[in-house]
């Protein structure tokens, strides 16, 4: 199976990836994850890119599919999350699997109304280690994850101008890959517990499994 993720920012795309990768043994590769590590890293790529997260802009379509790319080469089953943002992501991933003999089984399009989003994002934690998302109502900054035992953060693109900044690019850049992806996306309703989306997200794909 290899399927990749895609929704609003703060549509709890990191968190079910992470569930449904380990239950179908997917390698899962969060683009948004592999960038924080690049930035923690303090290397000449990561302060680049640090500049243009901070300010909410994407990062470069030829920057994200060389880092995304390299990491596939010997990956034949995987889910991607946060990967594809644009069509001509999607488009340039379909042809990098297709210069491997290997296809795309499909998307899932997390949809989480925009007000909802809103909220999500302005009162998260995250684990700049692992990807875990958390919520001040469960958790307070500098808490231990509940994976890896690195404390908890505010990501500095939660803040509210970026926030909106970040979702003008959805609007405008990613939603279209639910119309690009038409017959091999499933759309799962994003609202609810954690363990309520991941059940209905594992019996949408009970058609590719």
């Amino acid at each position: 199976m290899r399927i990749v993720f895609f929704g609003p920012p703060g549509s709890g795309k990191g968190t079910q990836a992470y569930r449904i990768s380990a239950r179908f043994g997917l390698v899962h590769i969060s683009t948004g994850l592999m960038f924080r590590e690049e930035i923690a890293s303090g290397s000449e790529l990561g302060e680049r890119i640090r500049t243009l997260v901070d300010a909410g802009h994407l990062v470069d379509d030829e920057t994200v599919n060389r880092e995304l790319f390299r990491r596939l080469e010997e990956v034949p089953r995987f889910l991607l999350d946060g990967y594809p943002r644009t069509r001509q992501q999607a488009r340039s991933l379909d042809r990098f699997l297709d210069s491997k003999d290997l296809s795309l089984t499909g998307a899932v399009f997390l949809q989480v109304p925009e007000e909802e989003v809103m909220n999500r994002l302005s009162g998260r934690l995250v684990c700049p280690k692992c990807g875990f998302t958390g919520t001040y109502t469960m958790f307070d900054r500098g808490d231990p994850c509940t994976r890896c035992s690195t404390p908890l953060v505010e990501r500095d693109d939660d803040r509210s101008e970026v926030i909106a900044m970040r979702l003008k690019h959805y609007h405008e850049l990613t939603r279209p890959l639910e119309a690009f992806y038409r017959g091999r996306v499933m759309a799962v309703n994003g609202v609810g517990t954690v363990d309520q989306v991941t059940d209905r997200i594992l019996e949408a794909l009970k058609v590719w499994a």
